[in-house]
């Protein structure tokens, strides 16, 4: 019996029938036929004159782009070179306004007097700064907020990147002492400077050297100044008034990966310095500031008066901690006073606080001198309407803070106070430039065994450029 033949497909077999048509001719057949491949046939290749056309196309066009990327590399190293000729000058500035507000217990009245509330520019200046044929760099820097108007601010000349030093500066600017007065102003937590400050030397004319050395993991600075100078920089007399001053960091950890949003900061300072005019004084106000015709309108609340002396000494212990968003700050300072009559006395001042980035940013490091560096948020603050009509905004950066500060102004029978200070901060970085803070300030005063208090408010927009 004969076995039935079916037309279905197999292994063997064509799924179509063939036809005249395929069997003529069986190329384009399969081709049609093939259902994953288009019916369609890629177009003829060109020419190989047409190629050769082509390539001689684009070669003569890389041909021009060479010579415009040489004619602007030759202008781009005609400029520097005219520029090693003559000094570099880029200027900038900032401006600081306050408001602030007090609040006193009768007892504070009566030992510092009533604290009128107002608002002043803080700081508002105007600062030049550049170089010269690679190895010699300036700065002028002057406010006219101060007293003085306009007071000298970092004006000097230096060289850098010498043999066994990074820079050797000779002018008016800071002494190396303290990691909170080296920090600038605009990179600091708070409105003002801790009450320890009030020890650190100022801003003083002098010669200073300063070094980074093993990776940039310590950083050494030392310098001698005139030990009074005033707000122009000036400071004469035949009685010597010298400062010799140091300062040493030490980097124990610095997260890399991260670009340093970790890291542990240790510091030592000292300072040997002659009196003026045979006598010294220290006192400190509640960390605020206000500036009225050029003079500062807040008492201080603690004050030793002037004490007989030919000399003194600072030291200075410092620590910084930033883990990520989170930062703990804090320094001690201690000042024994050489009195010409009677024993000698030692005072003392220290301040902790801590502060904590609600949009995870943190306090950047500046590892070739040892102090903090300007906060950049991860997103700046805008409000803008796109074209859809739809709101777009950007919140900045928002910190939190709060710092305890004390200083003792009392030994043997010098009665200078004690003052302690609480301070609550919320600041907002709507860029990294631009800064709006707010704070709350209880100022705790014992002077005389008599204790007081004052509550203080206060508000600053600053803005650098």
């Amino acid at each position: 019996m004969a076995l039935a033949q079916e037309s279905s497909p197999s292994l063997f077999t064509p799924p179509y029938p063939a036809t005249e048509e395929a069997i003529a001719s069986p190329s384009d057949a399969v081709v049609s036929d093939l259902p994953w491949e288009s019916a369609t046939q890629p177009a003829a290749p060109a020419s190989y004159e047409a190629l050769a056309e082509d390539d001689a196309s684009l070669a003569d066009r890389l041909k021009a782009v060479e010579a415009e990327l040489k004619k602007l590399r030759e202008a781009e190293a005609k400029k520097k070179e005219d520029a090693a000729k003559k000094p570099t000058m880029t200027l900038g500035g900032q401006l600081q306004a306050d408001a602030i507000w007090f609040g006193q217990d009768q007892a504070n009245m009566n030992a510092v007097g009533d604290l009128e509330d107002g608002w002043a520019f803080r700081r508002a200046r105007i600062v030049s700064r550049g170089e010269a044929f690679d190895v010699v760099e300036y700065q002028c820097g002057f406010d006219f907020a101060l007293s003085g108007r306009p007071s000298f601010l970092d004006v000097w000349v230096g060289l850098k990147d010498l043999p066994h030093l990074d820079s050797l500066r000779v002018g008016h600017f800071f002494e190396p002492f303290s990691l909170e007065r080296l920090t600038q102003n605009r990179y600091n937590t708070f409105l003002e400077r801790s009450v320890a400050d009030s020890f650190a030397p100022a801003r003083n004319l002098g010669l200073m050297g300063s070094r980074a050395i093993f990776e940039e993991h310590v950083t050494l600075a030392a310098g001698v100044f005139r030990s009074d100078s005033d707000v122009l920089g000036d400071d004469t007399g035949d009685d010597g008034e010298q400062a010799a001053t140091a300062r040493a960091t030490w980097l124990s950890h610095y997260d890399e990966a991260s670009g340093g949003a970790s890291y542990v900061h240790w510091g030592l300072a000292y300072s040997y310095r002659d009196t003026d005019e045979g006598r010294v004084q220290f006192q400190a106000r509640p960390e605020v500031s206000l500036n009225a015709l050029g003079e500062g309108t807040v008492p201080s609340f603690v004050n030793t008066g002037f004490i007989p002396a030919d000399h003194y000494q600072l030291f200075g212990m410092e620590f910084a901690w930033i883990q990520g968003p989170f930062s703990v700050q804090s320094e001690v300072m201690l000042v024994p006073v050489d009195r010409l009559a009677g024993d000698d006395v030692t005072f003392e001042a220290a301040y902790i606080y801590g502060s904590y980035f609600l949009t995870g940013e943190h306090r950047p490091y500046i590892r070739k001198v040892g102090f903090m560096d300007r906060v950049m948020p991860f997103e700046n603050f805008f409000h803008v309407k796109t074209e859809e009509g739809t709101i777009e905004t950007g919140k900045g950066a928002w910190e939190i803070a709060a710092r305890l500060s004390y200083i003792d102004l009392d030994d043997d029978n010098i009665a200078g106070g004690e003052l302690t200070d609480f301070t609550l901060a919320l600041n907002w970085y709507l860029n990294p430039y631009t800064r709006v803070k707010w704070e709350y300030i209880h100022a705790h005063l014992d002077r005389n065994s008599v204790e007081s208090n004052a509550q203080i408010a206060g508000m600053r927009f600053d803005i650098d450029f």
